[in-house]
């Protein structure tokens, strides 16, 4: 069932799949990301595991509500209140979460700021460490010279149709692809201009995220405090987020889990997501 609710002052857009009785999870997506791009596998097979399943657009993306930065900044402990906002309107007190890269960054605030709102945390591709404004990668990372490349091009000639828009995410989508499966450019394509409203609202939502990213605190120092019961799932192929970081937040999280899929890169790999969703299952249904 889709819904757009007022969350933090937000307007948010959801999707929810299940029985609202059942124990609620939500899925925090990354940046510049619809709600949509978690896989409807994945939801579905976390629906049949009695979840009663959430996904959402973070605000400046897809049908949500847009901000201007410039005017109202904000970082990722303002989206992790957006999440605890958008509970609130559906009227669930706790839940399960689940974040894939800067979707991560966001429930880790949940469980940091919000800690007696969540049951357990899953973090996805993601990272401890905020991005570095000079390097658009981690503090003390390099970043990957195939993403270097792409982002060079995007700064000498950014998008300005929807069509270009698709190609630039196309060539992105190869960069972090990893080698668990051949990079299917229709299917990719397909969901790409599935999540695109228009180049200009994609644009938008990369740019403020971009920036929501550079602003926000470094949670290295912070992370060893998390009490909730925590998953780390990531990619040994990943050019986006390397494997290193999710080494780190399971080695600063106590008794965390740590799950590394071989070959897997910054996405979601067809091959995988059984094996995603029984990892989260698992896990939550300790």
């Amino acid at each position: 069932m889709e819904r757009i609710v007022d969350a933090n002052g937000i307007r948010l857009w959801c999707e929810t799949f299940g029985d609202p009785a059942d124990p609620a999870l939500l899925l925090v997506m990354g940046l510049g990301a619809r709600g949509t791009t978690w896989p409807d596998e994945l939801c579905r097979l976390l629906q049949e595991g009695g979840r009663y399943v959430i996904r959402y657009d973070n605000r400046d993306t897809g049908l949500s509500g847009r901000v201007d930065y410039e005017a109202t900044p904000y970082t990722m402990v303002d989206l992790a209140q957006d999440a605890i906002g958008l509970l609130d309107s559906l009227g669930i007190a706790t839940a399960d979460v689940v974040g894939a890269s800067m979707g991560g960054m966001i429930a880790q605030e949940i469980a940091l700021e919000h800690a007696d709102r969540l049951r357990s945390l899953t973090l996805i591709m993601s990272s401890a460490q905020p991005l570095d404004p000079a390097t658009n990668t981690f503090r003390g990372a390099q970043r990957d010279p195939q993403l270097a490349a792409w982002d060079a091009e995007q700064i000498a000639d950014p998008p300005s149709t929807r069509e270009e828009h698709i190609a630039a995410q196309l060539k992105l989508a190869r960069i972090i692809t990893g080698r668990l499966t051949a990079f299917d450019e229709a299917a990719t394509r397909e969901i790409i201009e599935r999540q695109i409203e228009s180049a200009t609202n994609a644009a938008h939502a990369v740019k403020n995220h971009i920036l929501a990213a550079f602003a926000s605190r470094d949670r290295s120092g912070l992370i060893g405090s998390i009490t909730a019961p925590t998953l780390v799932i990531h990619g040994t192929d990943d050019r986006m987020a390397p494997f290193a970081q999710g080494e780190a937040l399971a080695a600063a999280i106590s008794d965390s889990k740590f799950l590394p899929i071989e070959g897997m890169g910054h996405e979601f790999p067809p091959q995988a997501i059984p094996r995603i969703s029984d990892a989260i299952l698992r896990h939550i249904g300790q």
